[in-house]
This record gives structure tokens, sequence and C-alpha cells, in this order.
């Protein structure tokens, strides 16, 4: 969410970019902590580092140079909260494609065509409206919509949550991708049997589509399917096992991005990322080969630890 945004903002482009974030599980003021903590952290290049529990005062007051560059940071949230909008009242399916129908209507035109039916039994012909093709106001913005995640969807009266998932993913995120162009994120959690005993011991861990969590069927819909695998949440001590990253070191500060699936290839391509939970933060990992870069991060987790 964040580097789109900060892309469009540093570049010279008219690309615009909108966030619509439906977050299922946090409020949206637990999303704006979030987003407030990740760009302390990158205007400082990593030496303001606070988690959004700890800009709270939980544990202890804030420090008043924190909360200074918060203030100043006034102007670039004003900004960011005209390019994300957190929706965390609307939790069932219909709603995020109301929601999403309301803005494609009032940021664009529909423009619609006639189609003649004929019933098959009587041969009676009749003239009905359709719609024919979009046009945005402005066709250089990208609107970018996230659900997370899926297992917290409200199904509607008489559904199951499985049903749910079907009639957002494959009707409703379809509809707004095919028809308006906008660009559908579903964030999906493994199923708890993919990290059973009997995985764990066939070193079968990863996120594979067979494993998707309450709906595997989502995966037909998406045009991309990314996993991200954490090594340290299993207890893994190298990974790739052979002449891999020392996860013992990296801990919970290393995921493996895998592409599971693509419409236009690149499939079971993986990226090491360094992660930092704190301040929502990702950055692709050096390779192995290059110890110098490797190093010099190392040394920059030992410091955040401290």
């Amino acid at each position: 969410m964040y580097k789109p945004i900060r892309y469009v903002k540093s570049s010279d482009t008219n690309l615009s970019v909108k966030v619509f974030y439906f977050s299922l599980e946090m409020s949206k003021e637990q999303k704006l902590r979030q987003a407030i903590c990740n760009h302390l952290y990158i205007e400082s290049n990593g030496k303001t580092r606070i988690d959004p529990k700890s800009l709270r005062s939980v544990r202890k007051a804030v420090d008043k140079d924190i909360l200074d560059k918060v203030g100043a940071s006034k102007d670039y949230f004003d900004d960011f909260e005209k390019n994300v909008t957190f929706i965390d009242n609307i939790k069932n399916p219909y709603g995020i494609y109301k929601y999403m129908k309301n803005y494609a209507e009032a940021n664009g035109k529909i423009h619609m065509k006639t189609k003649v039916f004929v019933d098959n039994k009587t041969g009676v012909k009749t003239k009905n409206l359709i719609h024919d093709y979009y046009e945005p106001d402005n066709p250089d913005e990208y609107v970018i919509i996230i659900v997370d995640h899926a297992s917290l969807l409200h199904p509607e009266k008489g559904q199951r949550l499985h049903d749910a998932i079907t009639k957002l993913s494959s009707d409703y995120f379809i509809t707004l991708r095919n028809r308006y162009n906008f660009i559908p994120v579903l964030v999906q959690q493994q199923s708890a049997a993919q990290e059973s005993v009997e995985n764990m011991k066939a070193n079968r861990l990863k996120p594979t589509l067979d494993g998707l969590g309450d709906n595997k069927l989502t995966q037909r819909d998406c045009d991309v399917a990314l996993g991200l695998f954490s090594p340290f949440r299993h207890r893994i001590k190298m990974y790739p096992e052979r002449n891999g990253y020392d996860i013992m070191f990296f801990k919970d500060s290393i995921r493996f991005l895998e592409v599971l699936a693509s419409r236009e290839g690149g499939g079971s391509s993986i990226c090491p990322l360094y992660f930092d939970g704190a301040v929502n933060y990702f950055k692709e990992l050096p390779l192995l080969s290059d110890e110098k870069k490797l190093n010099e991060l190392k040394y920059f987790i030992k410091n955040n630890r401290k």
C-alpha cells in the first residue's frame, strides 16, 4: 500500500493511486498508527523506529521528539488520507461491492448499450440496456481495493463463510476488475492443516494454493497469487535448507515471497525479504553471495534489537 503512493508522489508522472482498505481485523485508527510508524521509519532512514503500541504510550509516555516528528508529518498524512481510505465498518461482500460501485459511478461514466434477448420457447424478443464500458474521470488513476482478510468476512443471510468468500472473489471482485478496471487484492490465510505435524515432517509448510484457508476456489479468480512464508515460525534453522539464510539469526525479521501463480508467467519465483513488523517494512534481502551487504544488514538488525 505505501510504496505505490510514495512512487507517484516522488516521480514526475500524471499517475495517481487511490487505495480502499477494508480492514476486517483492525480499526482504522490502528491502521493509521501503523502508517505513522512506517512513515517515521522511512523518513528517518531507519533511525526513528517506534511500534504502534509504543506510540499509544502503553508502556511509557512517548518521547517529545517522536511527538514533534508526528506533528511535522501532518501535511504528509493530510495528503495520505486523500489517497488511502480505511473502512472498518463494512465487512460483508455486498457492502464492499456496493461501496466500490458507488465510487465508480461518482468518479466516471458508465456507457450502456442495447441488447436483444430472445425467449427460446416463445420466440419473443425483448430489448434491455446492459453495461458496455466504463469511462473514468481520471484515466491515470489506479484504484486498489484491499480486503484484509477473507476469513473475517461476514456472510450474507443464509450464507456460510465459504459462500461469502466465493461471492466476493468470483463475482464482485471479478466484476470490479473487468468492468471498472479496479485492482482487487484479497488477503487470505493458510488453513490450519497446512501447519500440521505431517506437513512439518514432509517439509510442506510454505504457502500453497491447495493450502488456502476456508475457500480454495479463490485461486481460480486471481491474476497473481503471492505467498509469504516465515521459516522462523516453524523453528527452521536455515532456509532454503541447503546453503540458505541463517534463520536463527534473522528470527522473525525474514520472509520469503513466492509467486504461487501468475496468468502471465513467472510462477515459482522466490524473493527473500527483510521484514520489520514494528514498522510494517519490507525490503529485498541481499543475495547470500553479497557478504558485504548482508553483514551490513545484520549489523543494522543487531542495533535495532538493542
